[in-house]
């Protein structure tokens, strides 16, 4: 077996050889809301699904850590960085528009566009069903993984069919072979499968209103989080079914957590379920803020807390 100096070689000469973007030493602070992160060994930007199939065709070959990198919305990647392979697609903010009518849209919209742009893009266009996602952080790719959704509304009710990278090939994955869950998909469960975009399909409705829910979703959003505060959303999810009554955030608040800091790191006092970077936070600190949440709520209320965010490089 190659020494990991001589696998990121081995992968910098393929992705030269293929004209693949990349870069080595890449600091990746700067592609995560919480800005905090070490660096990668090697970063990738492929510009199409082709491209990213080639890099993951050339990985299953070889001895090297890989991990796809999105917005970087909903992670923490440790102060260490990432020893091997970071993938940031670089397929562009286009969607493309299969078919328009009047009381129909079928559009694709690739994993790099910003989900919240998206959302505003396609409801400026008088259709309804992604108002909810001018309020989600990150890129559109991300927002498949998780099945992104609030205001009692899920990502999964608008698509179609996923593009898919797995086992270095593109396919395209039927809306009931995604396994959505809440926050969950069968993307998230197997990172084998790398998503490259996604086909939507909304109905058409009233300008007016989609225009007041967008206003109205995102006057909520600003009540109720963290303002001009890095932070990956929320930290943990919601408990399901009969294990608690009560949401992520205030079994934490019950816990005496409400603004707890850890160096530059807090437990926001605006909103339980966030851990804010107030400018000067490690990400160790942030990892110790969710293990304090995680011991405490089970230790006042007996519920293990799921979570959301990904970390990365612990």
């Amino acid at each position: 077996m190659q020494s990991a100096d001589a696998s990121v070689a081995a992968l910098c000469n393929f992705l030269a050889g293929k004209n693949i973007p990349f870069t080595q030493h890449e600091v990746l602070a700067p592609y995560t809301s919480f800005r905090l992160g070490g660096n990668a060994d090697v970063f990738i930007t492929p510009q199409n699904a082709d491209q990213l199939a080639l890099v993951q065709a050339w990985l299953r070959e070889n001895p090297i850590a890989v991990f796809l990198l999105g917005g970087g919305s909903n992670l923490l990647i440790s102060d260490s960085g990432f020893r091997g392979a970071v993938i940031h697609p670089a397929f562009g903010e286009e969607a493309q528009i299969l078919h328009q009518s009047a009381d129909r849209l079928a559009v694709f919209v690739p994993a790099s566009a910003r989900a919240p742009l998206t959302g505003k893009k396609i409801s400026a266009l008088g259709f309804t069903g992604l108002e909810f996602l001018t309020t989600i952080p990150g890129q559109f790719g991300g927002s498949i993984i998780q099945n992104a959704g609030c205001y009692g509304h899920e990502l999964k009710d608008s698509l179609v069919d996923v593009r898919v990278v797995r086992g270095g090939n593109v396919v395209t994955v039927g809306n009931a072979d995604c396994a959505f869950e809440y926050r969950d998909s069968a993307f998230k469960r197997d990172t084998a499968q790398w998503v490259a975009g996604a086909t939507l399909e909304l109905a058409a409705g009233d300008s007016k209103l989609i225009e007041a829910y967008i206003a109205d979703y995102k006057a909520r959003r600003i009540a109720s989080q963290p303002k001009n505060r890095r932070s990956a959303g929320s930290i943990f999810k919601n408990p399901k079914g009969a294990a608690s009554e009560k949401k992520a955030w205030q079994l934490i608040e019950s816990a005496g957590l409400r603004g707890v800091k850890d160096g530059g790191a807090e437990i926001s006092a605006e909103h339980c379920n966030f851990i804010v970077n107030n400018g000067d936070a490690t990400a160790a600190q942030v990892y110790r803020l969710i293990q304090l949440a995680e011991k405490r709520v089970f230790e006042t209320s007996g519920v293990k807390l799921e979570r959301e965010v990904v970390l990365v490089g612990f």
